[in-house]
């Protein structure tokens, strides 16, 4: 989840397990038995082979404006219904039909029995969270909760012989370290009773409110938002996975029935990729996968993986994706970072945040994620989120007569032709590399080969009041606020009709909303909270 800082390690009890309840294990032959009570007709199998090779084709289909991604994705999404509504005779439940709280003492035992310490600290459904942490004693900040053992840490390095041998037969999997843990996600959940990670698997979710759960009219209400096209292109990316995974599994022999191979050929579904995805996306953190002489922080989307070594210098650390059970359930405050891996002794390690009373919730910083990113991958946002951003999308013509030299100019100081760039919450408003953007698009022949002589150095372009002619200025600001105007006129509602909604959907009596409606809504008023107060400052300071 969040990117995570080494912490001082110490020790700590586990929790009394004279209150946990013993549950009796599927011997592995039940479990297999018992995958394979519901087969499908050759007919329909022939079906979802023609769905899932047509949603292969549309997910290599490229596209060139949003409208026609919006298309491509609304195709797409009536041949996953089709899709779902066939392999909804396949569909098994995670936690074996129980309610979640019912399998929390079973997960307990499984916990402790294999390593796990954390005294002081139970799962507990909250209000607004589902399930979360929750204190049973008085905790002070920076101190221990938890110690979860590397044993029970579901990732690429601690794979079971079934999931191993499966891998091995889809290579190209390698390259996809995500896409893999997803992939032995559900291999795990189909090996039911057999698997040694089972009392973990049905403690989780059995649905999200990621996007892939959204229905195209919920998709629909994201329109306007910068993470609209990011939420489509996700979405052609999941079931272009699934028709590839399942087109891989189907070419390979399975010499037995009962065999897990077997199992996946005819119950690997969209349902279920989709919801491992998912659990992937919402709880996964990265762990070192090679042992080294130090800690290394443990970081969540498996990228930036640095660490520092005895000596002080950054060194390449190799890592793994990875989900930990007990400390995945904790929810996300805005923070510091304070879970670490331990490699000496092959655990993460779990700190609070701040002070925390007994009865009281205990949070995890999840990473400094803008209000789009934790949609699209977590499924909630924040209010107040002090890392939010708006993603605007610039781009240089190549048929602009001084496109090189824009494009040199750019590169000296680290921006692409064709950027991402975000614009700010109060006070900064427009970020650095906005301004630089906007500056340099906006400069004519002279001005570009006066910044790119050898004494000028371009990054002062960077800043808000580098000394620049007036005119440029001008046109910078002007265009600044023409785009960011543009920017707000292109949501469907504005603002106030976006507070309005919310304001009814609280007031007793009225129609509710929907979790994942609420949420967008919530998400388009952070959003045009962040162009609206910009547009004001760029306003103001255009009188100055």
């Amino acid at each position: 989840m969040g990117k995570k800082k080494p912490t001082t390690s110490s020790s700590s009890s586990s929790p009394s397990s004279s209150t946990i309840i013993a549950t009796k294990v599927p011997t592995q032959q039940h479990a297999i038995r018992e995958n394979l009570t519901k087969k499908l007709s050759q007919q329909k199998r022939n079906e979802i082979n023609q769905l899932a090779d047509y949603l292969l084709k549309l997910g290599f289909d490229a596209t060139v404006t949003v409208n026609e991604l919006w298309t491509q994705y609304i195709e797409i999404e009536a041949n996953l219904q089709r899709l779902q509504a066939i392999e909804s005779e396949l569909k098994t439940k995670s936690h074996s039909g129980k309610n979640r709280l019912a399998t929390i003492d079973r997960f307990y035992e499984w916990a402790i029995s294999n390593g796990a310490h954390f005294d002081g600290v139970r799962i507990k459904q909250f209000p607004h969270y589902e399930l979360g942490l929750v204190a049973t004693k008085d905790f002070q900040r920076g101190e221990i909760f938890a110690k979860i053992p590397k044993k029970l840490i579901l990732s690429l390095d601690n794979l079971s012989e079934v999931a191993s041998e499966i891998l091995d037969q889809i290579p190209v999997l390698d390259t996809m370290p995500n896409v893999r843990l997803a992939f032995v996600l559900v291999i795990e959940r189909l090996n039911g009773g057999a698997s040694f990670f089972k009392p973990y698997i049905d403690l989780l979710p059995e649905r999200y409110s990621t996007v892939m759960y959204f229905t195209p009219v919920e998709m629909n209400e994201l329109k306007g938002t910068s993470a609209f096209v990011t939420a489509l292109n996700h979405c052609k990316n999941i079931s272009r996975q699934y028709a590839f995974i399942r087109k891989a599994i189907q070419s390979l022999k399975s010499d037995r029935s009962d065999s897990m191979l077997a199992i996946l050929k005819s119950r690997f579904t969209y349902d279920l990729y989709c919801w491992a995805v998912s659990t992937v996306m919402t709880r996964q953190n990265s762990i070192p996968s090679e042992m080294n002489n130090n800690n290394t922080d443990a970081k969540s989307d498996a990228q930036n993986s640095k660490g520092e070594n005895d000596a002080g210098t950054k060194e390449e650390s190799a890592e793994t994706p990875a989900l930990i059970p007990l400390w995945d359930v904790a929810n996300h405050s805005d923070g510091i970072v304070t879970t670490s891996y331990n490699i000496t002794n092959a655990q993460i390690v779990g700190a609070t945040l701040n002070d925390v009373k007994k009865d009281e919730q205990i949070f995890i910083h999840y990473g400094n994620r803008n209000n789009a990113n934790l949609l699209v991958h977590n499924g909630f946002v924040v209010e107040n989120n002090q890392w939010d951003s708006v993603v605007i999308r610039l781009g240089l013509s190549q048929s602009d007569p001084l496109f090189r030299q824009r494009t040199q100019l750019l590169e000296s100081i680290g921006i692409t032709k064709n950027s991402e760039i975000t614009v700010l919450p109060a006070p900064k408003f427009i970020s650095p590399e906005l301004l630089a953007f906007v500056r340099i698009f906006n400069m004519n022949e002279e001005q570009l080969k006066h910044w790119l002589a050898p004494e000028k150095v371009g990054s002062d372009l960077l800043y808000l009041d580098c000394a620049l002619e007036t005119a440029l200025e001008i046109k910078t600001w002007n265009f600044l606020k023409m785009r960011l105007t543009l920017l707000l006129k292109a949501f469907p509602t504005n603002l106030e009709d976006d507070v309005k909604l919310l304001e009814q959907h609280q007031k007793k009596g009225q129609q509710k909303l929907g979790h994942i409606k609420t949420m967008i809504i919530h998400y388009r008023i952070t959003e045009k909270r962040i162009l609206r107060d910009a547009l004001t400052y760029i306003e103001e300071r255009s009188k100055a």
